[in-house]
C-alpha cells in the first residue's frame, strides 16, 4: 500500500475485496475495529475482558519516571532501577494488566512541579489515564457507610471494592490514540504551596509537643482516635461562623465555606436523617452523637492515619528529626485512602517502614501491597510477576494494537 490512510498496520486479507487492505481504525472500551482501506468494508471484534491491577504511584516515582523519559537526572543509586522500572510499567500498561491511577493529591503536588504541565501530561498518558475519587470524597464514603450503621444501629457494612473509588473505564482496553488537554493550573501553585507550608509548622509544633510530653505510641493513638470527634465539632463550629458573618471584603469566602469538607459530610448525614424521619431540628444532636460514636476510630481511613500518627509520634521521640517534612500529611493521606482499595502503593521510604513496625503491622487491615525505594527489587518482581501472567489472548491483541513484542 502506499499513500496515507486512516487504516493501520498490521494489515491483513480483506474478507470482501481480497486485497490485503484490512487495517486497524480504532481501538477503544472493548472492541477493536479494523476497516479495510480499499474497499471500507468494517468489522469489530471484541476484544477480551480485563482485569487491571491498580498501582498507585506517590510524585517522586511519576517525577522519576519523568526524568527517565526526558533523560533527566536521576535518583543517586537507582538510576538502573529508574530505567527498568519505566520500561516495565509501560509494558504492564500497555499489556491491559496494570492501570496507574490519578487522583487529587498527585494533581497538587503536581501543580508545584517545575513542569507541571508536562508531568500532568504524562501520568495520565503513560498510566492509562484512570483517576481516582478525590481522597476528601473516599474518606465521606467511608464515614457515611459507618452513618448508616449508627443511625439504623446495625454493624457496620464498609465495601472496599476498587470500582467503588475508581474511574468506570479502569478495565477498558487503552484507545490506540491519546488526546490530552494540557490545562494550566499554575495560577493555584502559590495556595498549594502556603497551605503546605502552614500544615508543616503545625506539624513541627505538634512534633515539638510529643518531644516535650515524652508521648508513646499508644498514647498518641488514643489522643488522635479520641480527638475525631471533637475535631469535626470544631470544624462545624468554624464553618458555622464563617456562613453566619462572611467577609464582606472577601466574595469568594462564602462560596468556598460551601466546598468544605465538614459541611458536605453534615449535608450528607442530614439527607441520612431526613431518610429515616428524622425531625429536621434533631438533626444536629443525632450528627454529634455519631462524630463522637466510639466506632469512628474503626472507620478504615482515621484508623490507617491514627496509627501512622502514632507511629511518626514514637520515631519523632526517639530522636528522629527529618521524619516531618512537608509531605508527610500527604504520605499519611494518600495510604490511609487508597491503601484499603488498591492493588499495590509505591510510597515515601519512611511511611513504607512504619507499615512494617508492630502494631501497624499486625493490627492494621489494607488491600495494597506497600512498596518503596527501601526494597526496590521487590517492586521489579511484582511487576515481573505481573507482566508473566498476561493471558495469550490478551499478549496477542496487545502486541497487534501496541506494537509491543
Amino acid at each position: 500500500m502506499s499513500g496515507f490512510t486512516w487504516e493501520r498496520e498490521p494489515f491483513t486479507r480483506c474478507s470482501k475485496c481480497g486485497h490485503t487492505t484490512m487495517g486497524i481504525l480504532s481501538v477503544g472500551g472493548h472492541l477493536l475495529t479494523k476497516r479495510c482501506a480499499n474497499c471500507r468494508n468494517t468489522m469489530q471484534i471484541p476484544l477480551p475482558e480485563l482485569d487491571k491491577k491498580a498501582i498507585y504511584l506517590d510524585q517522586f516515582m511519576f517525577s522519576m519516571i519523568y526524568n527517565v523519559k526526558n533523560e533527566g537526572n536521576l535518583p543517586k543509586g537507582h538510576e538502573a532501577f529508574a530505567k527498568e522500572v519505566y520500561a516495565l510499567l509501560r509494558r504492564c500498561v500497555l499489556l491491559q494488566q496494570v492501570f496507574l491511577p490519578h487522583s487529587d493529591i498527585h494533581h497538587d503536588e503536581t501543580t508545584v512541579f517545575h513542569s507541571p504541565i508536562d508531568l500532568r501530561g504524562l501520568y495520565e498518558f503513560f498510566g492509562g489515564d484512570v483517576s481516582l475519587m478525590d481522597s476528601r470524597d473516599v474518606e465521606l464514603l467511608q464515614d457515611i457507610q459507618f452513618a448508616k450503621a449508627f443511625f439504623d444501629d446495625k454493624e457496620p457494612d464498609v465495601s472496599l471494592g476498587l470500582d467503588e473509588i475508581a474511574d468506570s473505564r479502569r478495565n477498558e482496553w487503552l484507545p490506540d490514540m491519546h488526546v490530552g488537554v494540557r490545562a494550566d493550573y499554575s495560577q493555584f501553585a502559590d495556595h498549594i504551596r502556603s497551605v503546605r507550608g502552614e500544615v508543616h509548622d503545625a506539624l513541627k509544633h505538634l512534633a515539638d509537643t510529643w518531644i516535650e510530653k515524652k508521648a508513646t505510641f499508644e498514647g498518641v493513638l488514643e489522643s488522635e482516635s479520641s480527638a475525631i470527634g471533637p475535631t469535626k465539632e470544631q470544624a462545624f463550629a468554624k464553618w458555622f461562623e464563617e456562613v453566619s458573618n462572611p467577609d464582606p471584603s472577601d466574595p469568594m469566602a462564602l462560596f468556598e465555606s460551601s466546598g468544605r469538607p465538614i459541611f458536605r459530610e453534615y449535608q450528607e448525614l442530614c439527607h441520612l436523617l431526613e431518610d429515616r424521619g428524622v425531625e429536621e431540628d434533631q438533626h444536629l444532636v443525632a450528627i454529634m452523637k455519631f462524630w463522637n460514636w466510639e466506632r469512628q476510630r474503626e472507620i478504615p481511613h482515621q484508623k490507617i492515619s491514627s496509627y501512622l500518627f502514632a507511629a511518626v509520634a514514637r520515631r519523632v521521640v526517639m530522636g528522629e528529626k527529618k521524619i516531618v517534612d512537608r509531605g508527610l500529611v500527604n504520605d499519611v493521606r494518600t495510604i490511609s485512602t487508597y491503601a484499603p482499595y488498591l492493588d499495590a502503593l509505591f510510597v515515601d521510604k519512611r511511611c513504607a517502614a512504619l507499615l512494617k513496625e508492630d502494631p501497624l503491622r499486625t493490627e492494621l487491615e489494607y488491600k495494597a501491597r506497600i512498596f518503596s525505594l527501601n526494597d526496590p527489587d521487590e517492586f521489579l518482581g511484582y511487576l515481573r510477576e505481573i507482566e508473566g501472567g498476561t493471558p495469550d489472548e490478551t499478549r496477542e491483541y496487545a502486541a497487534m494494537i501496541y506494537g509491543i513484542d
